[in-house]
């Protein structure tokens, strides 16, 4: 069987976390496997930071969260290997490459994030790649940069699938059929022009799905530190409910709404091709994997609850009430997407439209400097957005309690709250 495999960073946030990853491997070694990584655990946090703290000219703070991070990865190395000269030196090289972009860094704020960010999965990627071989685990590693091309839509690039398709077959099926298993970064890939691009925040689940695609993988295992599938977040509530299955479609639903487990464009691909998908626990081989499908007959059978945190909710309306008219719409949209701005929920009346996403300041002060001109524009930020799929009235009303509502959309079978 031909399977694909992602391991998040979470899974991966010390020594013992990647030996577990290869005795994973070892236990599939009958299996022709392709292995997805994501930058191990915080790191592109860490490295979002450090490029904010670049563009700002804060250079000591600057070194000293370089110098962080260079530690996390050499404390990991250091656990891992007994010679680990060969490996500390390459992982330098990588470091400072790095440091050598921050110094020189592209005017275009977006081409630049995708440089600096990518440098967590070569981290890891480099990492899990020698230690497999210092185990001898027969691994080939190949740079997700060569074989996932995308367009130069930076942090959110679109793919280019007939050129993705033909590098994958190219370069991954002939170490496939000499027995060996591919390993590869996740979330990044490469515009037609040689530059690193990004597919979106949590990415590497879409890389897994890709490569299933163009790869007509027989299955997809996502495995994550929770039992699978739940319906809600068990971070967040106490009765959270094992989902042993649910569909495409469901499952397309709950990540556009905001699931954390599944990244939101990782279901297409497998839909298409119909490849399903597991997603299993990494702390507990033995419980069943949650499975996605186009099997639909389980979708109905479990409520389920998705919170969205740090909300800004935008009031926009006409300076004169005149209506809100196409143009208007058209003049916001532009406006929420040049800004590369995701809208959460809205909601149109005669004379305001009222939007609401997740908060993120410097793009929320671009954008009202964008519109202000032509609207007037008030908002509120730190609200909650509830999101409840095959909801009960009794559900609804024990979330509501003792909270104020700003927006309230339903459906027969979605309804969604922003509270506060």
């Amino acid at each position: 069987m031909t399977k694909v495999f992602k391991f998040g960073g979470a899974l991966m946030k010390d020594a013992d976390g990647i030996r577990k990853v290869a005795s994973i491997i070892k236990a599939n070694a009958n299996d022709q496997l392709i292995v997805v990584v994501s930058a191990l655990g915080k790191t592109t946090n860490q490295l979002e930071r450090i490029l904010q703290l670049s563009i700002n000219g804060n250079h000591n703070e600057l070194s000293e969260a370089v110098e962080n991070l260079k530690e996390k990865h050499f404390k990991i190395v250091d656990a891992l290997f007994t010679d680990h000269l060969h490996c500390r030196n390459k992982l330098s090289d990588l470091f400072n490459n790095l440091e050598m972009q921050l110094k020189n860094l592209d005017p275009d704020k977006y081409v630049t994030y995708d440089r600096i960010v990518s440098f967590g999965e070569k981290f890891s990627t480099l990492i899990l790649n020698a230690y497999f071989e210092y185990i001898n685990l027969p691994c080939q590693a190949i740079d997700a940069c060569n074989i996932i091309i995308t367009d130069d839509n930076y942090t959110s690039a679109k793919i280019n699938w007939q050129q993705t398709t033909e590098q994958v077959n190219k370069k991954i099926h002939p170490v496939l059929a000499a027995g060996q298993f591919v390993l590869t970064e996740g979330f990044i890939g490469s515009d037609p022009s040689g530059n690193p691009t990004t597919l979106g925040r949590e990415g590497s689940d879409f890389t897994a799905a890709i490569l299933a695609s163009a790869l007509d993988a027989d299955e997809v295992t996502i495995w994550k530190n929770v039992p699978g599938l739940m319906n809600a977040d068990p971070n967040r509530f106490k009765d959270c409910i094992k989902l042993d299955q649910i569909s495409y479609h469901e499952a397309i639903e709950l990540a556009f709404y905001g699931a954390s487990v599944i990244h939101p464009k990782t279901i297409q691909p497998l839909q298409q091709k119909n490849i399903p998908l597991f997603v299993r626990s990494f702390d507990d081989l033995s419980i069943k994997a949650s499975v996605i499908s186009k099997d639909t007959s389980m979708d109905d059978k479990q409520p389920k609850v998705i919170v969205k945190d740090k909300q800004i909710l935008l009031s926009i309306n006409s300076r004169d009430l005149s209506f809100i008219a196409e143009d208007h719409l058209m003049q916001i949209f532009n406006a929420f997407s040049s800004h590369k701005i995701h809208i959460n929920l809205m909601q149109h009346s005669a004379v305001s439209f009222s939007v609401c996403f997740d908060s993120n300041l410097n793009k929320l002060e671009a954008l009202l400097s964008d519109l202000k001109n032509d609207f007037t524009v008030k908002y509120n930020d730190g609200l909650q957005l509830i999101t409840m799929r095959h909801y009960t009235e009794e559900l609804i009303s024990n979330f509501v309690k003792g909270k104020k509502i700003f927006l309230e959309q339903k459906s027969r079978s979605t309804v969604q709250l922003l509270v506060q």
